[in-house]
């Protein structure tokens, strides 16, 4: 055995079969512990899984650590599937729960009953000319300012309950309503010219009768 020191510029080394010259500079550049650059395809140990140091991961680790899509995909449908019915609300076509105002764009049916804490609001209809249309509101304003025929339009089918509030300024003029309008005594109000009028009007047989009530000659 000896020992001390070897002193060359250059090392050759057999390749299979071809005698290969590197410089020792150049083995050295390779090597650096700051930032080297490995080519091929470099090996090293595969850690268990679950460590948590500072050596190289393999990709056989990575492979192990990091979950496919699949797997992904299947956690979160498990995540999901507990969350229903607890502190996510269970999905129903029929039904929707937020924490904003909602705007419906068709008629809903509620059929286990409505129970309101807080205002009502329904738009007032303004009648544009005498037929009032029952799918479009159930408060209509109008102003006449001579003989004016009422018509009334679309009532709900019969066994439904349909009821309409009419607010009437009467300038001036005769009011003749529909032949299926009732009224108490079967006498129509009479009015006052120059008052507003409130009439409230309520059908259960698709409009066939109308029972009518009138709240006449408030001062405009």
């Amino acid at each position: 055995m000896a020992y001390g020191k070897i002193k060359a510029d250059a090392i050759i080394y057999d390749n299979s079969g071809t005698d290969v010259e590197r410089t020792i500079a150049s083995l050295a550049s390779s090597v650096s512990a700051n930032s080297p650059t490995f080519t091929g395809t470099p090996a090293a140990p595969t850690a268990s899984a679950g460590t948590n140091t500072t050596q190289i991961a393999t990709t056989a680790f990575v492979t192990t650590a990091v979950p496919t899509n699949s797997a992904i995909d299947a956690r979160a449908d498990a995540r999901v599937s507990a969350a229903v019915g607890n502190s996510v609300q269970a999905f129903d076509a029929d039904t929707t729960k937020n924490d904003v105002a909602n705007t419906f764009t068709a008629a809903q049916t509620l059929n286990a009953g409505l129970t309101v804490d807080g205002p009502y609001k329904q738009a007032a209809e303004t009648v544009g000319a005498l037929a009032i249309d029952l799918s479009t509101g159930n408060y209509f304003t109008k102003t006449i300012n001579g003989n004016s025929t009422f018509t009334f339009t679309n009532p709900p089918s019969s066994g439904t309950v349909g009821s309409f509030t009419l607010d009437l300024t009467h300038s001036s003029g005769t009011v003749t309503w529909p032949s299926s309008v009732k009224w108490p005594a079967n006498t129509a109000p009479t009015l006052t010219a120059g008052k507003t009028h409130l009439f409230v009007f309520v059908t259960d047989d698709a409009g066939y009768c109308y029972r009518g009530a009138a709240l006449a000659d408030y001062v405009n």
